[in-house]
């Protein structure tokens, strides 16, 4: 009987520890989501025409299958969430042909010359349910960086503030944002403006970001 108590009490323990550790939610939500936006990315072309943004989307997948199965939740959602990213990205490529490799090429040449046209980062981002401002920073394609977010609050403030005091919601006004919201991705700020949003966010010092 004894030994019985033990082993339920140790069994609460160990289940508190990976709940704890991996997180007691599991992301099926985020899986499905990052599923459909790659199938999405599929139907647009990706797989021609941004085969190495797909690539990366599915093996974040994988990734985040694989956490799920070893109870890593937090790991899983990660995972799945950057799997979504990268299968926007790859749609957006093939939608509007801003793949890697495309070429267009230049009329009215007897030569058939090509101009490489560059990829752009995105200037506007779309609010999903479960963003927030730190994570909607630390994407790849918006900053790389979670501490930069001040740099898209102060872009869109009266948006922000607008939005949550119509909700009802009338301080810190910056934790509320809702899915549906189009914000502005600021790219041509300074290197003081990037500095002073991560010090503002608590970055370590000297406020410069990695690979700057």
């Amino acid at each position: 009987m004894k030994r019985t108590r033990v082993s339920l009490v140790l069994g609460v323990i160990i289940a508190l520890i990976v709940c704890f550790v991996g997180g007691c939610d599991k992301p099926t939500a985020e899986m499905r989501k990052a599923e459909k936006a790659i199938e999405s990315a599929r139907k647009a072309g990706a797989a021609e025409s941004a085969a190495a943004d797909l690539k990366s989307a599915e093996k974040a997948l994988a990734e985040g299958r694989e956490s799920m199965d070893d109870m890593s939740y937090r790991e899983a959602r990660s995972s799945f969430e950057e799997a979504y990213r990268l299968a926007l990205a790859a749609r957006e490529k093939a939608l509007t042909g801003h793949a890697k490799d495309e070429f267009v090429a230049t009329p009215l040449l007897s030569t058939a010359k090509t101009t490489k046209r560059p990829y752009s980062p995105p200037t506007s981002h779309t609010v999903y349910e479960g963003e927030c401002l730190w994570r909607i920073s630390e994407y790849r394609d918006i900053y790389d960086d979670p501490f930069q977010w001040p740099l898209i609050y102060d872009a869109n403030r009266k948006k922000i503030n607008r939005t949550a005091h119509v909700r009802g919601i009338h301080e810190r006004e910056q934790d509320w944002i809702f899915p549906g919201q189009e914000f502005d991705i600021p790219r041509n700020v300074s290197t003081q403006d990037i500095k002073n949003a991560r010090r503002r966010t608590g970055a370590p010092t000297p406020y410069v970001p990695p690979g700057m």
